[in-house]
């Protein structure tokens, strides 16, 4: 293997796809878990809540003598707990079947995980400056590649909508350093 200037170049560009790879894959996982868990808070913790406790109130107090009258409101304050209970259990099956929360966790141990791993591409310059190191940057981004094929395999599939985000992300300057911007700019004048 000749470990040249030519071949130091092909590692690096190997590194820069791994660094780009890492890069819009976490922020698509770091999407889809903030959306996983706003999902699960919002359509199934806080109603299944609030239900919660109204049906606790309502059972524990005596609030079916504050509507003694016959009629109407009666009937609904009568049936009121089991009609309460229904949507209780009912949610409380949905947040089990659709897994909201544990989507979210799994996206977000994805994304930490990318997240190292591209602070890992991204630093790679500083360990490897030059072809002189060539067969330890050879070693490292082959570890690097196995990394990034171990957390790709045990990452959930990121949804189409996750990944319509990273652009926008990225223009916002998610992953973006101040001192990226500066060294860009001594490149272009140098």
């Amino acid at each position: 293997m000749a470990l040249d200037q030519a071949h130091y170049d092909v590692v690096s560009d190997e590194m820069e796809r791994h660094r780009e790879d890492t890069e819009t894959s976490k922020l698509a996982h770091w999407r889809s878990a903030a959306v996983y868990e706003r999902r699960h808070k919002l359509f199934i913790g806080v109603p299944a809540t609030v239900l919660s406790l109204f049906l606790t109130w309502m059972l524990s107090s005596d609030v079916k003598k504050l509507f003694s009258e016959p009629g109407i409101l009666q009937g609904v304050v009568v049936n009121s707990p089991v009609i309460l209970s229904l949507l209780v259990s009912l949610l409380s099956g949905l947040g089990a079947f659709l897994n909201f929360n544990e989507l979210a966790v799994k996206h977000r141990s994805t994304a930490e995980n990318l997240h190292g791993l591209w602070r890992d591409c991204k630093n790679w310059k500083t360990d490897f400056p030059d072809f002189s190191c060539c067969e330890k940057a050879v070693a490292a981004v082959q570890g690097y590649r196995k990394r990034l094929n171990d957390i790709n395999r045990d990452a959930p599939q990121i949804p189409k909508w996750a990944w319509k985000s990273v652009s926008r992300q990225l223009a916002e300057g998610s992953t973006a350093y101040k001192n990226d911007a500066a060294s860009s700019t001594d490149n272009k004048s140098g």
